[in-house]
Formats: C-alpha cells, structure tokens, sequence
C-alpha cells in the first residue's frame, strides 16, 4: 500500500471530548513581600499547574513505538506526538503494542522515499504492513513531516480499529483528485534529470589566527529502475595562517578538486553492472592529477526492493589509474598508469532489535600485487533489553599501497598542519558505548519551554 502526496487523502479525526491531549493548567495568584518576590513566583507554581499525563494513558489507547531513521530533520518526535495525539508513544518497544520502523532512501529527482513498517506486538502479532511515501525535492522539512505523520496516521488505523478506541475515530474524506504518482517520460520535461548547486564560504578571524575555505560543487544525476547516471564536480580551498610571535608566522594552504561519474544498469533484481569514472587533484596526496575508469559488477543477496532494510551486496571493480604526482614519490616516480581492482562486501541491516553494518574491502594494484590494501569496518546498536542500548564500532585498514607519498622527510610544519600526506602501514580505532533509560513507558508529553536555553 503506497501514499503519495497526489494519492486521495484520509485524516482521522478523535471527536470533541475524546482527545487525549491535557486542558489547560489552572492558576492562582500568590501575595508575598516584594522583597521575596523572584522566589515566591517560583514556589507558587502548583503541582495541578502542571501538564498532567494525557489521559490517553489509562483509556485503552494503542501503544505505540516509533523507531525513527529519517535524516533531514525527520525524527522529530514532538512534531508526531502533536499531530497523533490519541496513541500512547512509549519509550521502549517492550512496551509497544505496534513497533513502527521508519527508514529512508533518497530518490533520483532529489526527494525522499520513507518506508513505515508497522510491526506488530501482543495480540498484534499476526498484524503487519508496510505504507510508502515519496516527497518532492526542495519540499520544506514541516511539509515532509506532515506528509509522512499522515502516512503514519493512516497506518495506524487498521490497530486502532481493534481496541476500545475505535467507536471515538472518525475517518473524514477531503475530496482530493486523483492523480499519476509517477511521471511517464513523455510527461517529464526533464527527462528525469535533475541538476544541484552548491557553494560554501566559511573564514573565522581572531587576533592571532585566520582561516578561510571555499568550497563547491555541481552534480546532475538521472535515475530510473533500469538505469541510474550520477554526475558531480566540486572543490575546495583552504588557507590558515598562525602568528608563533610579533614576527613570525605560519601558513598552510590544502585545496582539491574531483570529478566523478557513475553508469549503472539494472540487470535483475539481485545483479547489477556499470562503469565509474574519477578525476581529482590533492595538494595533501601530492596528486597533481589522478584518473581512474573501470567497469563493475554487483550482487545483492536480498532483492533491491528490501534496500531500505537490509542489503548483502558483493561488488567488484576494475580498471587503469594514472596519477602524475606534485613532488617525485618515494619509488622515483613522478607520473604512472597502473591496473587496479578491487572486492567489497557489505552488509547492512535494520530490524526491530536494532541495526547492523560494516564492510571488508581489498584492493590492490595488479603490476605489483604487494601493493595492496585491506579494510573492515563493523557497526551495530543493540537493544539488549529493556531501556538498555550497546553501540558498537571498530574499523582496521592494512595499508600497502601508498604510491603517492613525497620522496624526502616532512617537516614539523607539513606533520602538524596535514599538508602532505605520510607513509602510514596501518590503522585502527574502536567506539563502544551505551545508554540505559528507565522511568515511566510513556512518551506522550511534549513540552518545549526553555528548550534551546
């Protein structure tokens, strides 16, 4: 079941005196000295001043659980809570009697595509969907929540028509018109293609110190289900000046331009094929100018529709690099064209226990197959139990493949500035972190007062 900002609109409404949403707070007025005035308003605030919990909580509402990955300002839970105010939102799917997954996935016209799974739990358990809704490009964050809050709405209707709220739910019809969700080729002025603009200027002054950085970019890309064509140029300059004393000072300067490309076709639903192109320079990889081209070839174990959710994909690329180096490289070279490939594996799941990831990536040049490069990378955020969270990152990189490092030792200046890049045979870093939250199962309340304080 899929909705679309054109598709014919519901919207539910809780008739006049079944709102589970708390009435105004009383007041009284409190006579005290003048002098002690500050800390009596405080102390005056009753407790019935207070918002009390919704009544939503002890009138057999539907306990729901919304597990949000949006991006873009998407997860934000008071905006829902407002807007669907007649559910209980808890704070632990434990709790839950529907679990709602929601993920998102950029399209080809630069929008969003958001997936709700509705999971559900206790004597839901045999009751499960899944609602879809695209939202344009350039649309404003508000009008984004508000199409994908009513796509929740919707959704939690076929739960809420099984518990003692449902007598109270009144669905009301807009008399919207129907229309095409998908434009047809012939429809789309623009073929599909959609084109972005980007420019940065940032620079941060104080009596010792300067820098300034410019950066920007273009990319036009067209997408659609049995190709995709990616196209971006951009770059950066960076300057940094620091006075060591009255007379002295140091400047850094580090800029970068790329090119890339992307062709990929659509071969089935689990293989796909395409080429890729990268032309780049880097004043900090000593890389006057680098150009890469080769085809690849891909395998997703789980169907690309599930894409959202989970993938399994095995990828393999080969191709031609050259590079002509800014200084002569530690092998006496100052420009050369070698073959390259390169396999990676990558999983990436999300479920209602939590989210998996990582990576294992080898690559090597092929004139010299000592000159290679291996790494992982593994993530996952658990729900252990109740109120308990374990995140957990680690990364490892086996480095032998540096061709570009500069002949000749860096100076103290180029280390503690990450001018230039250095001989490196390994690297590693770990995270590991957790959260444990407890108190009352209910979420309901939204109080925003000093929130940004």
């Amino acid at each position: 079941m899929n909705t679309s900002p054109n598709a014919t609109r519901r919207a539910l409404r809780v008739p006049a005196g079944t709102s589970s949403a708390p009435a105004p707070p009383g007041t009284r007025a409190v006579a005290v000295a003048a002098g002690l005035l500050a800390a009596a308003c405080l102390a005056a605030v009753p407790l019935e001043a207070q918002e009390e919990p919704p009544a939503a909580n002890g009138n057999g509402a539907l306990r729901v659980f919304f597990d949000c990955e949006g991006g873009r300002g998407m997860c934000d839970f008071d905006f829902y809570r407002r807007e669907i105010p007649y559910v209980n939102y808890t704070r632990d799917r434990e709790d839950a009697q529907v679990h709602v997954l929601m993920t998102s996935e950029g399209t080809g016209s630069g929008g969003q595509r958001f997936t709700l799974d509705f999971i559900g739990r206790e004597e839901f358990i045999e009751i499960t969907d899944r609602l879809e809704v695209v939202t344009r490009a350039n649309l404003a964050v508000e009008q984004r929540l508000t199409e994908v809050a009513h796509t929740l709405e919707l959704g939690l209707l076929r739960y809420i028509a099984r518990t003692g709220q449902a007598p109270s739910i009144d669905i009301h019809y807009d008399g919207a018109e129907h229309g095409e969700i998908a434009a047809r080729p012939e429809d789309d002025p623009w073929n599909f293609w959609t084109f972005r603009l980007r420019s940065n200027v940032e620079f941060e002054v104080d009596e010792r110190t300067e820098e300034y950085e410019l950066s920007g970019g273009f990319s036009a890309d067209r997408v659609t289900d049995a190709l995709k064509l990616e196209f971006s140029i951009g770059g950066s300059y960076n300057r940094r000046l620091f006075e060591t004393s009255d007379t002295t000072s140091v400047t850094s300067l580090r800029e970068s331009y790329d090119a890339e490309g992307l062709s990929v076709w659509s071969l089935s639903d689990h293989w796909s094929a395409g080429a890729a192109y990268e032309l780049g320079h880097s004043s900090f990889a000593n890389e006057e100018l680098q150009l890469q081209v080769g085809p690849a070839l891909e395998y997703n174990i789980f169907p690309y529709s599930e894409s959202t959710r989970r993938q399994f994909n095995f990828l393999y690329t080969v191709g031609l690099r050259y590079h002509d180096y800014i200084e002569q490289t530690v092998f006496l070279k100052d420009e050369e064209t070698l073959p390259h490939h390169r396999f990676r594996i990558r999983l990436s799941v999300r479920q209602p226990w939590g989210e998996s990831y990582g990576f294992l990536t080898f690559s090597q040049f092929l004139h010299d197959p000592s000159k290679n490069r291996f790494t992982a990378f593994a993530g996952a955020d658990f729900r252990i139990f109740r109120g308990l969270s374990l995140r957990l990152n680690a990364n490892y990189s086996r480095i032998r493949d540096q061709l570009n490092v500069p002949a000749g030792d860096a100076t103290t200046e180029e280390v503690l500035l990450r001018q230039r890049v250095l001989q490196s045979g390994f690297e590693y870093g770990v995270s590991v972190g957790f959260s444990y939250t407890f108190g009352s199962i209910y979420s309901n309340v939204v109080n925003p007062r000093l929130d940004r304080f």
